[in-house]
């Protein structure tokens, strides 16, 4: 009789994980599609940023030669010499970015609205601008030039607001009688800006022109009717910015300027990289302006109700020092004082107190001869060396009138 029992598999020593491979195998691939796909997801988003900006270079590229030919074709010679000596300036010096440095922050914290004031370039002398009162602008020669404040706008507040009122303003500027062509560009634009421009007329800035035109970007010449109101003496400029959306709008006399007819307000205007902006005025020819920072009250109504000024109206400085009560006319006061000697006998000349005692007595008879008088009457003396002694003390103050000299009581003998 034989008996069959069920031998157990045996499994060689090279085959002893082939239940294992498998899912070894499955791992493998799909680590292996994964980053097969990242790769691809990787390699296509740079194509497609290399052909976005690329094709953002040659639009740039497009725009720079098509301004260049505008340029040539409505531009004189001088206009032309500016614009591309602007273009340069600008190349050459690139804007201000970031936010206010400590020192700038802590000199508004410090000086409040009167941290800010217009700095004009070195290249400017007061005979072509004079800058009076920090905010004060003198404009004197026939060319263009322009100036801004030494510190940007903080972008702390939602909105930030200033008023420019022309102060001087020629009636007639030729010799012929024509309307006067003095022309004022009041605005806002980076830093540095080309010191011998008008704002508004190149890339980062825009202004309101006395003429009625806003200018954004835009160095070349209207054929259009203004959409502004004109400029005249006495008229007062608000330019206004909120800083979360970038939206620039105008005021003149107290009032919004419409801007419908130019498609509404700027709006997005922001610099890339955190760039600065700063007020900027400039001026053709001889005019003054006057410009409130939040100094003074503005003639827009909702700029006051809502404290649109740059910076507080009192910053956080020092206290003054403390002016004591004393009386004027010193003639002599000490200038240090020994607490361990309180022996007053070196503090004046030989014979002083004499000297003074005696002419109290005789009032203004003079000199008496051979009569002697003890230095110990001292303290019979009702003069004091202390220029702040106590006002309802006894003491008498040194002055100018309290010893007459001996030389007068000589010749009035």
């Amino acid at each position: 009789m034989y008996l069959e029992l069920d031998q157990p598999e045996i499994i060689p020593p090279y085959n002893r994980t082939h239940g294992h491979n498998g899912k070894l195998s499955t791992a493998l691939l799909v680590v292996i599609i994964t980053l097969s796909s990242i790769f691809g997801i990787i390699s296509i988003s740079v194509l497609i940023f290399y052909f976005v900006h690329r094709s953002n270079r040659a639009t740039e590229d497009d725009l720079r030669r098509e301004e260049e030919n505008q340029a040539y074709l409505e531009l004189n010679s001088d206009e032309q010499e500016l614009f591309f000596q602007s273009r340069e300036f600008l190349e050459m010096n690139p804007y201000y970015i970031g936010d206010l440095t400590l020192s700038q922050n802590l000199s508004i914290q410090e000086k409040g609205i009167n941290a800010f004031e217009f700095v004009k370039d070195q290249m400017l002398t007061n005979n072509d601008l004079l800058i009076v009162n920090k905010t004060e602008l003198n404009f004197f020669k026939n060319f263009e030039c322009s100036c801004q404040t030494n510190l940007p706008i903080p972008m702390k507040n939602e909105v930030y607001y200033y008023e420019a009122k022309i102060y001087s303003l020629p009636e007639t500027s030729s010799t012929d009688g024509d309307i006067n062509d003095t022309l004022i560009s009041i605005g806002l634009g980076i830093k540095p800006y080309p010191w011998f421009r008008l704002p508004g007329r190149h890339p980062h800035s825009v202004s309101y022109d006395s003429d009625g035109y806003r200018r954004h970007n835009q160095p070349f010449h209207f054929t259009s009717e203004p959409p502004f109101p004109k400029l005249s003496k006495g008229d007062v400029i608000g330019v206004g910015y909120r800083t979360r959306s970038g939206t620039i709008f105008f005021t003149r006399n107290g009032k919004k300027v419409s801007e419908s007819k130019l498609g509404g307000h700027i709006k997005n205007f922001k610099l890339p990289r955190n760039g600065q902006l700063f007020p900027i005025i400039g001026a053709n020819n001889i005019c003054s302006i006057h410009v409130n920072l939040g100094q003074r009250g503005f003639v827009f109504i909702e700029a006051n109700v809502k404290n649109w000024r740059y910076a507080p109206l009192e910053g956080t400085g020092p206290a003054p020092p403390a002016y004591n009560k004393f009386n004027a006319d010193i003639l002599l006061e000490r200038s240090e004082i020994d607490e361990e000697e309180d022996d007053r006998s070196n503090d004046f000349p030989p014979d002083f107190w004499a000297t003074v005692n005696k002419n109290k007595r005789e009032g203004s008879k003079g000199r008496i001869e051979g009569e002697v008088y003890d230095d110990d009457d001292d303290d019979d003396g009702h003069f004091t060396y202390d220029a702040y002694s106590e006002v309802d003390s006894d003491d008498e103050q040194i002055t100018l009138n309290s010893l007459p000299p001996p030389y007068v009581h000589g010749e009035e003998e």
